[in-house]
């Protein structure tokens, strides 16, 4: 069974526009059921349903389509997951930097799924969040994902590029803004799918977007929160894992809140966690090991810090836990990891 997740990047960027418009973001949050640090994480993965939950009930002052709009217009290519960005540098067209958020997408987003398929002269890049086509919320992810592929083929093709047309499952009007964005480009809703026309001159070209800059992608650190090796999928225990971390800083998330998250009653989840081999308190513990050693290898925080940073309640007993999972102590292990690194 997977767990539909999204990065947490995405959710901050709906933050942002709903901010500026004074809407209290942390109550609305914490209502969701998501993380009310979620600003401070950006790298962490939360659930699709709970984010979708959240912005419909925080969208009746923008609208969906206008929150999308937004919300796509604020990201950039540098916002992207780490690994793939990494991925479009090393890609020398447009057409194989959409074949790389192909074969990536599930970093950004476990639901969503891109094709590209030929008509005629032109190439349709085709985007579907798989499971929420008849959602109220889709225009959200359509947006976003309609502005990082125009945002790609502009690196290659340039910054004023436009698409021929842009197509939305979505029936709710866009805004004038949304509609005057992008040129002369058609914009229709109601589609049978989500997509981009794109000529294939353009997905031919080869410029380099300022947005893409080898340096910081090659000095971003690397997150294995999320499968990163391409066609990887987000499995029961992964998703868990991953949903758990951001909870942490808050304590010890109750077993009861992380079922209501992925949808399950309390004895479902943890029968079908028993058919995997694991247990939840098993989860729990590999999410906070999982922080712990990220930041003991790559960051100067001491250890009561990293201890409260991961649900811990004090530094001794985290001491004792790691010692316990790895053999070592964490101040041991932070010297071999940088005489490693």
């Amino acid at each position: 069974m997977n767990i539909p997740v999204v990065r947490a990047q995405h959710l901050i960027h709906y933050i942002g526009v709903l901010r500026d418009i004074g809407v209290p973001v942390e109550r609305t949050l914490e209502r969701a059921r998501l993380p009310v640090f979620i600003e401070q994480t950006p790298e962490a993965y939360v659930s699709l349903s709970c984010a979708f939950d959240w912005a419909w009930r925080s969208s009746r002052e923008v609208g969906i389509m206008e929150l999308g709009f937004l919300a796509g217009r604020a990201a950039s290519l540098n916002t992207l997951h780490p690994d793939v960005q990494r991925a479009l540098i090393r890609a020398p067209t447009g057409l194989s930097r959409i074949e790389v958020l192909s074969n990536q997408a599930h970093q950004e987003n476990s639901a969503l799924k891109i094709g590209i398929r030929r008509e005629g002269v032109e190439q349709r890049v085709v985007c579907e969040v798989q499971g929420f086509q008849n959602s109220p919320c889709i225009g959200l992810s359509e947006w976003k994902a309609i502005a990082g592929i125009i945002d790609i083929v502009r690196s290659a093709a340039g910054p004023d590029w436009c698409p021929t047309e842009i197509t939305f499952v979505s029936r709710g009007r866009p805004s004038d803004a949304a509609l005057g964005a992008y040129g002369n480009t058609r914009i229709l809703t109601g589609q049978p799918c989500s997509s981009v026309l794109v000529a294939a001159v353009d997905m031919a070209r080869t410029g380099i977007d300022r947005q893409l800059k080898p340096d910081h992608t090659e000095e971003a650190p690397i997150h294995p929160h999320a499968p990163s090796s391409l066609g990887d999928g987000w499995d029961l225990v992964t998703a868990l894992r991953a949903l758990i971390r951001p909870y942490l800083a808050q304590g010890h998330p109750h077993l009861s809140l992380v079922a209501e998250i992925v949808g399950m009653s309390e004895r479902t989840l943890q029968r079908r966690l028993a058919q995997s081999g694991s247990t939840y308190s098993d989860i729990v513990q590999e999410a906070r090991f999982s922080i712990a050693s990220d930041l003991i290898a790559d960051s100067d925080l001491n250890i009561a810090d990293i201890a409260f940073a991961a649900g811990y309640d004090n530094a001794p007993h985290f001491s004792r836990a790691f010692k316990r999972l790895t053999g070592m102590t964490p101040r041991d292990y932070r010297l071999q990891a940088r005489h490693a690194a």
